[in-house]
Formats: structure tokens, C-alpha cells, sequence
């Protein structure tokens, strides 16, 4: 005899509800997209500070890249149950901006260290929150 299996069509009564295979809420924050659009806007912000440094204060360092990040959030629908990588990407962009900048203006002084810590520490920033965007995976 043959053994004929019979797969439940999604539409049978017996049969779980149809789920879609690729769960939109599944999709990470684009790794690439978002730590060079997240350095683009914090070198920017670092370049604009060089040609009119009245312009830079607290709110505009931090306004730039955040705004970018928010947006590319927005934009890709990234699961808000999946942005705690924010946390610890701020955590360490924090320690890489004060350490950095600290070490740096030994090396190369201080009107390099801080351009290139801020930008060092947004690109770390970026990185951990696309790459923690990764995780948690929906339940299938």
C-alpha cells in the first residue's frame, strides 16, 4: 500500500491559523545602511561645528545621528521590542567618546580628539543597535 500524507490545507478547521513565513517585524535595522548614515551625520554635524562653531552646542551633537537612527527605525519598521540595543550601543558609545577622547588628545590633541571620538562613538552606537536589532526572532 501506499502512504499517501495529507498535509492540512491553512484553510482546513483542523489546521492552525496561517501564518505568514516571513514575519515583517523579523526584519533587523540594515547593518550597513545605518552605522555609514549614522557616521555620515555625525561627521557632518562635526564638519558643520568646524565652519560655524556657534552653531554646536549639546542638542545639535546629539540631535543629528539620533534623528537618523529614529528615522531609519521608522523607515524599516524595526520591532520596538527589539531597539534595547540602544542601550548598551549609548553605554559604550559613551565610554568610547570619553575614553577615546581622553587617549586621542594625548596622541593627535585635543582639536582632533574630539571630532574623531564623537565620530568613533556614533559608529559604535550604530553598530551595536543594528546588530542587537538582530534579536529578539518572533515566535513562529
Amino acid at each position: 500500500m501506499m502512504d499517501v500524507s495529507h498535509d492540512p490545507l491553512p484553510g482546513d478547521a483542523g489546521s492552525p491559523a496561517a501564518q505568514p513565513d516571513d514575519d515583517p517585524r523579523d526584519e533587523p535595522a540594515p547593518f550597513a545602511a545605518v552605522v555609514l548614515l549614522t557616521v555620515a551625520a555625525a561627521a557632518g554635524v562635526m564638519v558643520l561645528g568646524a565652519l560655524a562653531p556657534s552653531a554646536l552646542n549639546v542638542k545639535f551633537l546629539l540631535f543629528g545621528p539620533i534623528a537618523l537612527v529614529v528615522f531609519e527605525i521608522a523607515v524599516h519598521e524595526v520591532w520596538w521590542k527589539r531597539w534595547w540595543g540602544a542601550i548598551p550601543g549609548a553605554v559604550l558609545g559613551l565610554a568610547a567618546y570619553f575614553e577615546g577622547r581622553a587617549a586621542l588628545a594625548d596622541i593627535v590633541g585635543d582639536g582632533w580628539a574630539h571630532p574623531v571620538a564623537y565620530v568613533t562613538a556614533w559608529a559604535l552606537f550604530a553598530a551595536v543597535f543594528a546588530w542587537a536589532s538582530r534579536y529578539p526572532r518572533t515566535l513562529a
